[in-house]
């Protein structure tokens, strides 16, 4: 036992077994856990501003004149134009680290905060909620067994008395029936004898009547004392039951709390690695410059300064320039790369590795092509070998990503090449067919990107009933990918953040002025409320609860800080669609007809040049022949980190100065914010693309 209890506290003892019975002074804890996250987003917050601030400062110092008036080609010259340029470096790698430490460090902290208090509160709404009753239910079954012990008393006592009471009746009547038998023998001729007779016999059949009501009312005692004990017995197995189902709950609860207190834990290590690496990255480039200027420093000297001087006064002439100073050029666009990924300091594959992944990536989409034309073309077969290759593939992350470009390509020339988009009716059902395995796969591994590209196929491709259109949405929206609400929150993450890198007002890498940065802010807010407005709406039309809708809107508000007005019309928006969907819920076909006004602009579109679709970390680099393809207005594409970076780009991406350098740095912005959040629904024209 004792080899057990140190194997169970070296191993680290979970909530459930350290924290059972703690109380719900325990929240309060976490609560008071959670200022260490609000600390450290200050310290961010803080160190950013102060980062903004130096780099404006030492920008403004890197203009002064320093060696306008020394002789032009002097080595002086060049010394303090390096030591310009320097401090012109230093400046661009402060601003740099300043947006690294609200882009990497600051906004997912604030994201993780919001989370873990949102996750408390719930954990401590359930823990009170099943606290409550379980109080209810203790007090009442306390009554009920005080009340059926009572009972049971009382019986048992009235039972007791009611048997005495037998006892003594019958031994009067012993008494009375040899009395009886005493008279019977002195004869009863005699009047008095008779008398008594009688009299003694009326005693008897008295005596024997009370001894039957006593017996009676002995087996109605029995019978209530038994369900009394009836009583006691139930109201101490409900309150049994009602215990475990407590346990269980408190369990759940506590394993809650477990995964928020590790969440928090690794939030705060996370966001201060990220903040040690990078400011080692930058250490090291602005070393390298320290060293390069100071390499310089050696060429200067006095007597030199002084021939140059007086050759160029005597002879008018300028000196033979001397190799000039070089500086490496300005990383303005770093400020502006992608988001922070563990990935950043991994090495980037070799060129050969890089090719080899670009023909895996055809060599997958020409044999996804090749199954989706047989299951869709006009034999519509498709063999027991190809159906298994089929599983193969979406079970692979490129394989799902080429089954939607394969069905980009037919969205764009149709299945008959004639660029249309409605289709037959064999062809509608087996296409809703593939469509739903293909989700099946997506959800397991929750590949929202080509998922988003899926569903908007679905809102393309449409049978003619009659009169009406019915689009492979009515087949596939009631697939439980669509209820999952991780799936749209990491679709929105990604899609914004897209939407906003596609944006030049926003992602410009110059603001000359407070007001071209204020307007980015302004422009970028309205870009996330366009956004969110539309995924509200392909949220509803794909199935997605009212209330679970609103929630969904409500938290990216809040997580973006988004203006209570434009928050409160955007839950106004999705009010009005709910009503407009449940009135006209009658018909499901009637509901489905026109999926989105996208759907009618696809209609119309025709198709046009050769793109190239590429996707970095693993997606398919396919190149696809089109003609001007009109993407639906609603184009999700999939959250979360991005990772793009490696360590090669990392390491060049802090400016540096270097001895044979020879221009000047180029201006860096004043002001610097942060990219914006991970999240987009895009509005574009654009290739065959992967998602």
């Amino acid at each position: 036992k004792k080899s057990r209890l140190l194997t169970q506290l070296g191993s680290g003892m979970a909530f459930v077994q350290g924290l059972w019975g703690c109380g719900p002074g325990i929240f309060d804890v976490q609560a008071d856990r959670l200022k260490t996250l609000d600390a450290l987003t200050t310290f961010f917050k803080e160190k950013s501003a102060l980062d903004q601030y130096y780099s404006k400062t030492l920008k403004k110092l890197a203009k002064l004149h320093l060696m306008e008036n020394e002789t032009v080609g002097s080595p002086l010259q060049s010394f303090l134009h390096g030591f310009r340029d320097l401090i012109d470096t230093v400046s661009t790698n402060y601003a740099i680290l300043s947006a690294k430490e609200i882009d990497q460090m600051l906004n997912p902290l604030n994201r993780a905060k919001a989370k873990l208090q949102a996750d408390n509160k719930t954990l401590r709404r359930e823990s009170n909620r099943f606290g409550a009753r379980m109080r209810k239910l203790q007090l009442h079954h306390k009554r009920s067994r005080e009340d059926a012990r009572n009972l049971c008393r009382e019986s048992v006592l009235s039972r007791r008395r009611c048997d005495n009471h037998i006892r003594q009746e019958k031994t009067v009547l012993a008494k009375l029936q040899a009395q009886l038998r005493r008279l019977e023998a002195k004869g009863l001729r005699h009047p008095d004898v008779a008398a008594q007779h009688d009299m003694v016999k009326n005693k008897i059949r008295a005596v024997k009547a009370q001894g039957i009501a006593l017996a009676e009312r002995s087996k109605t005692l029995k019978r209530e004392f038994d369900l009394a004990d009836n009583k006691y017995v139930a109201a101490v197995k409900a309150c049994r039951e009602f215990r475990g189902k407590h346990d269980s709950a408190s369990n759940a609860v506590l394993r809650g709390l477990e995964k928020t207190e590790m969440a928090r834990t690794e939030s705060i290590r996370e966001g201060i690695r990220r903040y040690l690496k990078v400011q080692s990255e930058m250490s090291k480039k602005l070393l390298v410059s320290y060293q390069s200027v100071s390499a310089i420093s050696e060429s200067v000297n006095a007597k030199d300064e002084i021939r140059c001087y007086v050759n160029k006064y005597k002879t008018g002439k300028a000196p033979a320039k001397l190799p000039e100073y070089y500086h490496f050029p300005s990383h303005e666009a770093a400020l502006f790369r992608d988001k922070f990924d563990p990935q950043d300091y991994v090495n980037k594959p070799q060129d050969q590795e890089d090719a080899a992944l670009v023909a895996a990536d055809d060599t997958h989409l020409k044999e996804m092509r090749g199954i989706i034309d047989a299951a869709l073309g006009e034999s519509k077969r498709i063999t027991p070998e190809a159906s298994s290759r089929l599983e193969e593939l979406l079970q692979t992350k490129l394989g799902r990503s080429a089954f939607a470009a394969a069905l980009n390509h037919h969205r764009n020339n149709g299945f008959d090449g004639n660029g249309g988009h409605e289709v037959p009716q064999e062809t509608f059902e087996r296409l809703a067919e593939l469509m739903l395995l293909f989700l099946d796969h997506a959800k397991k591994e929750m590949d929202t990107a080509p998922a988003q590209l899926v569903m908007i196929m679905s809102q393309t491709f449409y049978k003619v009933d009659k009169t009406n259109r019915i689009y492979v949405q009515v087949r596939i929206k009631h697939h439980p990918i669509w209820k999952a609400t991780r799936f749209w929150e990491e679709a929105f993450f990604e899609s914004l953040t897209k939407a906003i890198k596609r944006d030049p007002r926003i992602k410009s890498s110059r603001w000359h002025t407070d007001r071209e940065q204020a307007d980015a802010l302004d422009r970028q807010k309205k870009v996330l409320f366009g956004q969110l407005g539309a995924f509200a709406h392909n949220m509803l039309e794909f199935g997605m609860e009212k209330k679970e809708t609103l929630s969904f809107v409500e938290k990216i508000c809040s997580i973006n800080e988004l203006g209570k007005e434009e928050c409160a019309s955007l839950l106004g928006v999705v009010n009005a669609a709910a009503a407009g969907r449940e009135s006209k819920s009658g018909s499901e076909n009637t509901a489905a007809l026109e999926p989105t006004n996208d759907a009618k602009a696809r209609e119309n579109s025709e198709g046009g040049d050769q793109t190239v679709a590429k996707q970095e970390t693993g997606d398919l680099q396919i190149k696809e022949k089109k003609e001007e393809l009109d993407v639906p207005a609603q184009r999700c594409k999939t959250p979360v980190s991005d990772t793009s970076g490696t360590a090669s780009a990392m390491s060049n991406e802090w400016t540096r100065v270097t001895h044979a350098d020879t221009q000047s740095v180029k201006s860096v912005p004043g002001s610097v914010t942060a990219s914006p959040p991970d999240f987009e629904i895009s509005v574009e024209d654009g290739p065959d693309e992967l998602p």
